[in-house]
């Protein structure tokens, strides 16, 4: 299980990466790499646990940046279980950038609104079956000169709406925009 001071990324519990995989994506972390996952043992069962930390490049104001380690791993091309799909179900972006808000921490509109679709991508993609391989592949780029599907879907929007639109009403049209985008593109 150990090699070179090193434990194989394959032997860690799927239930794990998919924990770390969904805390990444819904805030669109630009820093999850290896050295930001601490790997343990549970000291009742010894089951390994992974602890996502370091988070200081979390609530970008763009996607730019996206990339996450794990997705290297096979686990992110494993589906999300019943017990994760349900907790991804609750997930809900205004309750939360509120609750920043009451902890003292105003998030910068553009962030808030990364956060929101980027909540929204992970809930959309995850209800339609997606593993977190397959929403990587929207919210990340391939290469840097070429833009993330994520980043053409809104690119999409700002360009239908006027802009005196309000948030909720640019959202709705990132909504309406990623569902057609998830119908052709995961048909299922």
């Amino acid at each position: 299980m150990i090699e070179s001071g090193k434990i194989k990324f394959r032997v860690f519990p799927v239930d794990q990466v998919h924990k770390i995989s969904v805390l990444d994506i819904r805030l669109a972390n630009a820093d999850r790499h290896g050295g930001n996952i601490l790997v343990s043992r549970d000291g009742n069962d010894g089951q390994i646990v992974l602890t996502p930390i370091d988070h200081g490049y979390c609530f970008p104001n763009n996607f730019e940046d996206c990339t996450f380690e794990w997705l290297y791993w096979p686990q992110a091309k494993e589906p999300y279980s019943s017990e994760t799909l349900e907790y991804i179900k609750t997930l809900d972006a205004e309750q939360d950038i509120e609750l920043l808000r009451l902890q003292g921490w105003e998030i910068p509109p553009s962030c808030a609104r990364v956060f929101r679709v980027s909540t929204m991508l992970l809930k959309k993609g995850a209800a339609k079956g997606l593993t977190p391989f397959a929403i990587r592949s929207i919210m990340c780029r391939e290469k840097l000169e070429k833009e993330s599907v994520i980043e053409q879907i809104i690119y999409n929007a700002e360009a239908i709406v006027f802009s005196e639109t309000t948030e909720d009403e640019f959202i709705n049209t990132v909504s309406a925009i990623m569902d057609h985008c998830l119908d052709q593109c995961f048909l299922n």
